[in-house]
C-alpha cells in the first residue's frame, strides 16, 4: 500500500537534532521519499498510531529512541511492550 508520510513524520528531518549527523538541508522531496521507504513496511495499526502524535510526544519518542540506540533488540522490545 502506498501513501504519503504527513509532514509531522519528516519535517524535522533536515534539522541537525542535538548533535545529530544531519549537517546538511535534506530536500523535502529527498525526506518524503526517505519516510516513504522507512514507512512502507510499518504495520498499519503503528502508522495510524504515529499519524496521530503531538510533535511534543514525538519529541519524548525521539528521546526515547536516542537513549534505546545501542541497546539489543531484546532490550527494545522489553521496553516497547
Amino acid at each position: 500500500m502506498t501513501r504519503g508520510a504527513p509532514a509531522s513524520i519528516f519535517g524535522g528531518m533536515s534539522k541537525p537534532e542535538h548533535g545529530g549527523h544531519h549537517h546538511r538541508h535534506i530536500p523535502d522531496h529527498v525526506a518524503q521519499y526517505l519516510a516513504r521507504r522507512a514507512l512502507r513496511d510499518l504495520p498499519e495499526g503503528v502508522y495510524e498510531v504515529l499519524v496521530t502524535l503531538t510533535p511534543e510526544e514525538i519529541e519524548v519518542l525521539e528521546r526515547v529512541g536516542s537513549a534505546l540506540e545501542g541497546c539489543e533488540s531484546h532490550h527494545v522490545a522489553f521496553v516497547i511492550h
